[in-house]
């Protein structure tokens, strides 16, 4: 039978390097640029009209 004491400390170990391994990869991730300005929906549908439309 495993050590008590082994398995708790091996447990922690592993918890505070996979807080770490968590803590490193959100750090290191980049976000997108967001626009702050939301584009239009009529504006969208407008543009999409006229380019369909020269393709005929």
């Amino acid at each position: 039978m495993p050590n008590k004491l082994l398995v708790a400390a091996t447990s922690a170990l592993l918890l505070v390097l996979a807080a770490i391994v968590v803590v490193l990869r959100r750090a290191r991730t980049e976000h997108p640029p967001v626009s702050p300005v939301v584009p239009r929906v009529d504006t969208l549908t407008v543009e999409a009209d006229s380019s369909s439309a020269g393709s005929l």
